[in-house]
């Protein structure tokens, strides 16, 4: 009778282990399902910020712009015209840094060709506001001649911009491509294992 007792108490010790065992890894396959979701989220978020650099840029570049025009029309002394020139010369150099830095980020050649390209288009542009900025003091300040003087001189660095986020753009779609197949993979070898488990949980032997 004591044996029989205890060999009751053993099957129920390793039956209760085994259940134990197969819960432990359900939880630990729904985990991997829920750590794969959770990380794609925080990896496409961070590849919009990283791809977002070129988008940036061509707001900030449109900011330098329209400093430009600050003075052209709202420079009528020679004090108006340092303080806009100041204003117009350090939007100039963050635009300039943020080029610079976006090559840094990036590693794809094609967008960074098109970003070295934009630098050079963007330094050559300064020398050209600074001279018609001279043009528009001699004139007595009447932009006319200072903003013919550069007319149009703007688009062709905004044209590498655009050119550069599309393809930054393209790049992001390529990017986020291949990391929800890769967290898609992850999950579906998690429900596998979880489709595994319950059958075993089915068809284990009753003791």
């Amino acid at each position: 009778m004591v044996m029989v007792e205890r060999r009751k108490n053993a099957f129920f010790s390793m039956d209760t282990f085994e259940r134990i065992g197969l819960t432990a890894a359900f939880c630990f396959f729904l985990y991997l399902i829920w750590s794969s979701s959770s990380e794609l989220e925080s990896q496409l978020k961070a590849n919009t910020d990283q791809f977002a650099v070129v988008h940036d840029l061509q707001i900030e570049y449109k900011g330098e712009v329209q400093n430009w025009k600050n003075v052209l029309l709202r420079s009528n002394s020679q004090a108006s015209l340092a303080q806009n020139w100041t204003a117009f010369e350090t939007q100039h150099k963050k635009v300039a840094d943020a080029a610079k830095q976006g090559i840094l980020q990036n590693d794809v050649r094609a967008i960074n060709v098109k970003l070295q390209a934009f630098i050079e288009a963007h330094a050559e542009n300064l020398a050209l506001y600074k001279k018609s900025s001279e043009i528009l003091a001699q004139h007595n300040f009447d932009p006319r001649q200072a903003d013919a003087s550069v007319k149009g001189i703007d688009q062709p660095p905004l044209k590498i911009l655009e050119e550069a986020d599309a393809e930054m753009e393209d790049e992001k779609v390529r990017a986020n491509g291949r990391l929800i197949a890769k967290s898609n993979n992850r999950i579906e070898q998690s429900l596998v294992a979880l489709l595994l488990l319950m059958l075993i949980a089915i068809w284990r032997p009753r003791r």
